[in-house]
């Protein structure tokens, strides 16, 4: 039995072949959002018909923790009412040594993910690594880590991981100013842009 067969047997209409799972798999939405949250801030990109439609940035403001997680509720209430979209891709938490930064970074993820889900945005995390290697801006592998390591000799570990983030990250704003004339500046930004970039490619369909 073909697949067309296979699947008219099944009630699905499929034209052209055979049905694509990948394609149904995605949600569709025509307006995409990408975030790149922590305590400090909020970074978002909205895709549209392909390229960047809006980004922008804004502090969470508080003296403590619990007044943070409320100024970001507020925060994202505004970014969604202003910037409508149909679905949220959010930068998923990296490791962190620290288990008091961890758990407020928590806090305000489940802030930011609450307020969206309840307005009826779909909304789900996407791990660093994932967007990043999808963009074509993967972890340093080994032979660049020892060309930093002879371009800038006798550092410390810490140094060196510092170092290695922030020319990542500058490339990630690179690729997108080198692909539109959008002069990011703001490297929380230019993650943003790349999550949405990935999801909008990768997680969504726009039929």
């Amino acid at each position: 039995m073909s697949c067309q067969e296979r699947n008219r047997h099944k009630g699905l209409h499929i034209r052209n072949g055979c049905m694509n799972i990948a394609s149904l798999s995605r949600t569709k939405a025509k307006r995409v959002m990408g975030i790149d949250a922590s305590t400090n801030s909020i970074a978002f990109t909205v895709f549209y018909n392909r390229k960047p439609e809006r980004w922008g940035k804004v502090d969470i403001i508080g003296g403590d923790i619990y007044e943070k997680i409320g100024d970001a509720n507020e925060k994202i209430y505004a970014i969604y009412k202003q910037f409508p979209v149909d679905y949220v891709a959010i930068e998923g938490a990296a490791f962190i040594n620290s288990p008091k930064v961890a758990v407020h970074l928590a806090y305000v993820y489940g802030s930011i993910v609450g307020v969206l889900v309840a307005m009826g945005c779909k909304t789900i995390t996407v791990p660093a690594m994932t967007w990043q290697n999808f963009i074509g801006n993967p972890p340093f592998k080994k032979p660049e880590k020892e060309a930093l390591r002879l371009e800038y000799p006798d550092k410390s570990t810490s140094w060196y991981s510092t170092k290695t983030r922030a020319i990542r990250k500058q490339r990630t704003m690179d690729i997108f100013n080198d692909k539109w004339p959008l002069n990011i500046t703001d490297n929380d930004v230019g993650d943003s842009l790349g999550i949405a970039y990935y999801a909008y490619n990768q997680l969504t369909r726009r039929q």
